[in-house]
């Protein structure tokens, strides 16, 4: 059971099935969508997404960045700069890229609804578990109990999982 179908979820969902084993996606709002601006993707992201079976999906979404400039906030002056041109990604193996979060979110998703592995529900707001030596059950907010081996927390900053294993 995955509580959270954003990228940290789907994402999981499909090394999940990468290695054979079938998920449930419970997001709690009523479509499957990312909001948000830009992200950062190292070519460490490119790395996990090429395992993930989505790499050149989301190189295709990713705008590359010629190269990134550290500025003093006081002054606006730059303090150095890196190239990420060539060199950069023959030695790292991938790119340094942006991509919009909805996006790589659409990328994720199709790859999700790809799987036969991978079920997706919406409208399933996990507000707590229970768990005993062999499962786990994930609680909805409606009251419904759905049981599985494992749960993983991919429901955001305000984690209701999160929550209830170190009780911030």
């Amino acid at each position: 059971i995955i509580a959270g179908g954003g990228i940290g979820g789907l994402a999981a969902a499909l090394g999940l099935a990468q290695k054979g084993f079938a998920s449930l996606v419970l997001e709690k709002a009523p479509e499957l969508g990312e909001i948000g601006a830009g992200i950062q993707l190292g070519p460490n992201a490119f790395h996990s997404f090429d395992y993930l079976g989505v790499g050149d999906a989301a190189r295709g979404q990713a705008v590359y960045v010629e190269y990134l400039r550290l500025m003093d906030a006081m002054t606006g002056e730059e303090i150095m700069h890196m190239p990420l041109g060539e060199a950069f990604r023959k030695r790292f193996g991938n790119p340094y890229a942006v991509v919009h979060r909805g996006d790589l979110h659409g990328v994720l998703l199709q790859a999700c609804r790809d799987s036969d592995l991978i079920e997706l529900r919406v409208d399933a707001d996990v507000t707590s578990y229970d768990q005993d030596g062999a499962a786990v059950s994930a609680v909805l907010a409606d009251g419904e109990r759905i049981a599985g081996r494992a749960l993983i927390g991919a429901d955001g900053l305000w984690s209701a999982v999160r929550r209830g294993v170190v009780g911030d």
